[in-house]
Formats: structure tokens, C-alpha cells, sequence
């Protein structure tokens, strides 16, 4: 079985419990200041790695949840069990599950599923971009003046959190149609690739929130990178990503602005 099918159905399987018990009374645990977790993530990432772990014994597996491993494994899973937990424990449907599969370091497939709406991307490197099967075309924007951008950010700001995404929303949006922030960083990801949103970017996240994404962007024909310009990979903390390369310049120079201005206050 193609690795590719195996992560759908993965997904596919977490996504069937995760909706099981969609609003029902939840068991919520704090796991750092603005991180939560509920016993369905947990029994979600353990049906994707016993799925996985059958047809792919050998390889490894880090999840957010508790699966962890070295992030320049041979053959390295990166699994959200439940991206937009605080989404889901409150009861607002937008959330989703994400995979990839990086080959020492690097992303070669990214399935993201989005249960409720039974939204399967997936992306595998140099095959293109699908949804439910179907290779995603969408109508790019010419400019920053026609874009939607999601913006990601946490409330709190300390040193593990600087806070760079609302100085750079700040900037961006006498130029942008629109901004979101919907409490999925994957799921909005998913939504760049495939056109409903025009630019992503977010200061603080793991490799299991972005790596997926990054792929189906890249793989519809788009940019993703860090805040630096970087590429993506399983070390990446932050991201812009945009579904055309037109529209991920001026963002990225707003970031270095930022970041040069901050290094210069803090310097």
C-alpha cells in the first residue's frame, strides 16, 4: 500500500473519532499557557500511529501529543491529531487533522483532513495538489490589495513568543481585501493551497502544525518559508506561506522589517 493511502486512511480513521464525540462533554487539560489538550487527541494520534506503525514498522514517529523521535529520522511521521483543539473543545467546527511524512528532514507528502466537511488535501512532492481526489486549480490574486490573509498569533508575548505576527498584521492590512484567524494554522494552510485564502503566516508553531501545509502549497504551485526565508522543515517555527510567489514577497520583507526592528530595540 502507497504511503500516501495509508496516511488518508489514518486520517481518515482519527477523523471518525474525532467527530464521534465533537460536542460532547470533553476532559481538558492545560499543557502550557495557551495549549490545551482533550482525551480525543491523544486516542486520535494513537489510531494514526497504530495505523501507520502496520504498514510501516520500521519507521518513526513524532506527534503532538507524545510521539517523539529525531527530527532528521530516515522515515519520520509528523502527525496533528487534532489541529484547533481549543476550536473543537468549544465547540466551533473548524479544526482537522494533518500528516506528513518527512525523509530526513524534508516533507514528501502531507495529507490534512478536515472531518466535519469530509475534506481530504493531500500532496505528495511532484505530483500536485488534490482535494478528495481532484487536483486543485484556483485563480491567483494579482496583488496584495485583492488578498485574504490569515494571521496567526498567540494573546501572550515573552520570550518564547515575541510576538511578531500583529506588528506585521499591522502593516499589512491598509494594503489586504481581508484578514482571518480561524484557530487552525493547519486547516488555513490547506485553504491556501486549494485558493480560499491568498497568504498564511504565523510566529509560533511546531513541525507537526505547518510541515503538511507547506507541502500542499508548494505542491498547488505556491511559496512557503519561514519568517527568514528559510525553507520548511521539520526544525521550522514559524511560516509565510502564500499560493503564489507574487504575493509572499511583500509579506516576507514586512517580517525582516519587523525582526530587524525588534533586534535593533532589543540590541
Amino acid at each position: 500500500m502507497e504511503a500516501i493511502a495509508v496516511a488518508i486512511e489514518a486520517a481518515h480513521k482519527a477523523g471518525e473519532h474525532i467527530l464521534r464525540h465533537f460536542r460532547q462533554p470533553q476532559e481538558i487539560r492545560t499543557k502550557g499557557p495557551q495549549d490545551i489538550v482533550t482525551q480525543v487527541d491523544l486516542d486520535a494520534e494513537d489510531i494514526i500511529v497504530r495505523t501507520i506503525r502496520r504498514a510501516f514498522p520500521g519507521h518513526e514517529f513524532l506527534g503532538e501529543e507524545g510521539h517523539t523521535a529525531d527530527r532528521d529520522a530516515e522515515h519520520l511521521w509528523v502527525i496533528d491529531p487534532l489541529d484547533g483543539t481549543r476550536n473543537y473543545a468549544a465547540g466551533i467546527p473548524f479544526f482537522c487533522v494533518s500528516i506528513a511524512l518527512s525523509v530526513e528532514g524534508g516533507a514528501v507528502l502531507g495529507v490534512i483532513y478536515e472531518p466535519l466537511r469530509g475534506e481530504t488535501f493531500s500532496a505528495e512532492t511532484g505530483q500536485g495538489t488534490y482535494l478528495n481526489g481532484q487536483k486543485v486549480h484556483f485563480v491567483r490574486k494579482a496583488g496584495l490589495e485583492q488578498a485574504i490573509v490569515y494571521a496567526g498569533f498567540l494573546p501572550a508575548q515573552n520570550a518564547e513568543n515575541p510576538g511578531l505576527s500583529l506588528p506585521m498584521l499591522m502593516r499589512l492590512r491598509p494594503a489586504i481585501a481581508a484578514m482571518r484567524n480561524m484557530g487552525s494554522a493547519a486547516l488555513s494552510l490547506a485553504y491556501v493551497a486549494c485558493g480560499r485564502l491568498d497568504i498564511a503566516y504565523h510566529d509560533r508553531l511546531s513541525a507537526w502544525d505547518l510541515l503538511a501545509g507547506a507541502l500542499l502549497i508548494e505542491e498547488a504551485g505556491g511559496i512557503a518559508t519561514g519568517l527568514n526565508g528559510q525553507a520548511i522543515s521539520t526544525s521550522s517555527r514559524d511560516i509565510i506561506a502564500a499560493n503564489s510567489p507574487a504575493l509572499h514577497v511583500p509579506v516576507l520583507h514586512i517580517a525582516q522589517e519587523v525582526l530587524r526592528e525588534r533586534k535593533t530595540r532589543i540590541g
